[in-house]
This record gives structure tokens, sequence and C-alpha cells, in this order.
């Protein structure tokens, strides 16, 4: 750190050992801040329960950098035991396909009752009371120049909105995702409950100096609930892939399969179900050409999906590998004919850019995408990335296998992968930008 490095605090929950794609913006955030004249400090939680671990993401992490825990109660230790699941179930991709589920047990029921009428604005709520008294310590003892909440879990965003409250520093709130009935939030709340979540969005769209979304999807989704803060102070900050992550890895060998690659978790709506039934449609018509085909699921899958998949007529071309290292996932990546992306196709998805759409990017490997149309879509047109086809047409879906079998697919974007990897942005050049947000926050007169 250079002298005239001013510093941020990051408040995250995501962060080594956590696993998974909720820590990897922030993270990258944190690796490449020193090269922009910004020293990180990192706020997160103590022992938390997260639902995947990979301590190879440590050698992201910058030597010397401070990183303060403050306790945090965890819910969903007692959700496993009242529910009767084991110690170790990822209870963020199960809550949320239960909400869905007309199998729940009588237990299932009613912690997810109590989930929506007590846990506002999620189950970390309670990290609120011992983080935040530990957050005011930090911005004075290492004199904080700007305060960065990064949600989901929500509950980042009312630590920084009361931080910013208590220390008048320039606070920025980062969207991942959007809030109310997003995807990693409850989809119904009682009454009074839901009134109380929307009053605490607001609070923290009225009170951030600057506010980012990783999509205009996000942010149109925020503003369509709260139009009076549709002004300067947002920016769209997409995701991004880092260089550093494909060097040194080798890629999977590869054999005759022609492989479809999925890494990540599928819960809910992200599911594979419609190109699984597409490949089952398609070998009651050709056996033969249906066989070449492999699909790979590397990560978590929540139950009810994972018993769709097993009892499959086509499960002898499904491998299913858990989760991995980052880096290992990277492997399969490189080593793949097509990565897949799903996205179901609601209104707030059409404008989604995950990270798993610039990872794919940066892999190089032809995309097979079952997406709406919206953002997404159109980069993977427009750059030559691979297939598009609606998320839930087992027809367009079939006639996209067609085009894989053909081998056209790939003819049309080997080459134009790689160019269009060059055309999109890196971990480093986002957090450039970040720099610059915050610069322009600390160089004018805060209220």
């Amino acid at each position: 750190m250079t002298s005239a490095a001013k510093k941020v605090l990051i408040i995250t929950y995501y962060f080594p050992p956590s696993g998974g794609s909720g820590v990897q913006r922030t993270l990258k955030f944190v690796k490449y801040l020193r090269q922009f004249g910004w020293e990180p400090v990192v706020l997160t939680a103590r022992n938390a329960d997260y639902p995947a671990y990979d301590e190879s993401l440590w050698q992201d992490v910058p030597e010397n950098l401070k990183i303060y825990r403050s306790k945090i109660p965890e819910p969903y230790r007692l959700y496993r035991k009242f529910t009767g699941k084991k110690p170790n179930t990822a209870t963020d991709v199960e809550v949320q396909s239960v909400e869905k589920s007309d199998k729940q047990t009588r237990s299932e029921r009613i912690s997810q009752w109590i989930r929506a009428a007590f846990f506002i604005p999620d189950a970390r709520i309670f990290w609120l009371f011992f983080a935040l008294p530990l957050a005011v310590k930090i911005v004075r003892r290492e004199k904080i120049a700007v305060i960065f909440s990064s949600a989901p879990p929500y509950t980042t965003h009312l630590i920084g909105g009361f931080l910013k409250r208590f220390t008048r520093q320039p606070w920025v709130a980062d969207f991942r995702d959007s809030w109310i009935g997003w995807h990693s939030a409850p989809k119904w709340r009682p009454v009074c409950s839901r009134k109380t979540e929307i009053k605490m969005e607001e609070y923290v769209l009225h009170h951030a100096d600057k506010i980012l979304a990783v999509s205009s999807g996000v942010k149109n989704d925020l503003i369509s609930r709260h139009r009076r803060f549709d002004d300067r102070r947002w920016h769209i900050l997409p995701n991004g892939y880092d260089e550093d992550d494909f060097r040194g890895v080798t890629p999977l060998p590869k054999d005759d399969k022609i492989t479809i690659t999925y890494t990540g978790t599928f819960f809910g709506n992200f599911s594979p179900e419609y190109l699984i039934k597409a490949v089952e449609a398609l070998r009651t018509e050709n056996v033969t050409a249906v066989n070449k085909f492999r699909l790979r699921f590397v990560g978590r899958i929540a139950t009810d999906i994972l018993e769709k998949i097993e009892n499959s007529p086509v499960r002898d071309l499904i491998e299913l590998i858990p989760y991995r290292p980052h880096k290992t996932g990277l492997a399969y990546l490189l080593g793949t004919d097509y990565s897949f992306l799903v996205i179901d196709d609601t209104p707030i998805n059409r404008g989604i850019l995950t990270g798993k759409l610039f990872e794919y990017i940066g892999s190089g490997r032809p995309i097979l995408a079952l997406i709406p149309e919206g953002d997404a879509a159109e980069i993977i047109r427009i750059n030559n990335l691979g297939i598009v086809a609606p998320p839930d047409d087992v027809a367009q879906i079939k006639e996209a296998l067609r085009q894989i079998l053909s081998g056209k697919a790939a003819e049309e974007t080997k080459s134009a992968a790689a160019e269009a990897v060059k055309r999109q942005f890196t971990r480093k050049t986002l957090t450039e930008k970040l720099a610059g947000i915050f610069a322009e926050i600390c160089n004018r007169p805060q209220d």
C-alpha cells in the first residue's frame, strides 16, 4: 500500500473460505483495488454457515490484508435440526427450492413461514447487531474513506446504511441481485413483513451515495418499486472474469463424446429440466446420435432437481460431479465442447448478466444458452459466442442439439469466441471503474 492510498471498508458476508459464485465479485475487487490507489479493509462474518467452502480462494486475498470478523448467529443450523436435514446440507438451495415444492413436510412449512415472517430482510439479520458496533470502530481506527457493501444477503446493506448514519462517511451499495421477491429472497411474506422489507429497500436506495447493479435488469427491478430514486447515483458495473484464474489450468482431457458442461448450482427454476427433456425426446428419434452427448453438471444440485435427474431415461448420459474448487471447475470448462447457461424466462430475468456468463466467455468455449431474450442473449448473438434457445421450448432446444451434432455451431463460434473475450470486461478493468466511483464520492461534499 502506498502512503497516498485511501481505505475502503468492504462489508461482505461471502469471503474466503466461502466458495461458490457469491464470493467472486467482492473477492476480485479486493484483489485488485490496491493497483488503483485504494486499500481494502474487509468486514465479514466469523464461523459463517457457508453453502460451499473453497480454501483455494485464499490465493486471491492480498498479502497483509486486514480482515475483521464479527460473530453471526446462523439460524440455518437450527433449521437443519428442526427439519431433520443433514448437518452439511446446503440450505441456500434447499430453502429456495422447497418454497416451490408441493411436498413440504410440516416442519418445512413452519420453518418457511417463520423465515418469511420474522427474518427480514434475510436469515443473516442478527449479524447486524454484532457487525455494526465493530464496523464503527473499524471506520475510526482505520480512517476509512468509503464504505462499500455487497448484497445479497441484504443485511450487509443495512450494516452499510446505519454505518453511514453513525460515521457520516460516503457509502456505495452494490447489488449482485435485486431484492424484493428475487430468487435469493422469499417470494411471499405476510403483509406487515413485506411492508417492513420494502421500507428497508427504500432506506438503502435513499441513503446510498452510489448504487451499483450488475445489470440493467437488476437496476430496473429495484427502480420499479422506487421510481423517485431513478437518478445519477446509479452505475451498471457488470460481473466479469479474471484472466489470472485461467493461467496454469490444465483442461480436462477430451474423448469422443460431445460434452456440455454446467458449473455452478441448480436450484428452483435454474434447472437443466428442459435440456434433459430435449435429449430424451431426441433419443426417441435417433438413439445413436444422442448417445454421442454427455451432460456434465459440476456443482451443487437441490434435492428436487436431483431426483428428476436420477429418474431420467437419459441418466446414462449425465455425469454428476460435486462442488469442486474454483480452478478445478475451470479445468472442466476448458475441457468441454460447450458450456451450458440457463436462465428461466421471467420479466426480471431478461436483464440478468450472470457472473457465469463472463466466466464461460473467459474459457473461450462455445455456449449453449437456454435463456430468455434480453441482455445475455444479445451479448452471445452479437459476438457469435454460441447458440441461444428459449429456456422452456423443447422443440427449439432439440434443434440446437442437432446443430451441435452437425458441428456447424462449433465452426461458427470457435474463432469468434477468443476475440469476444478480449472485448469483455475483466475483473481488473471493472475494479478500476469501481476505484473511479470511490474517488468521485470522496471528491465531492457530503450531506
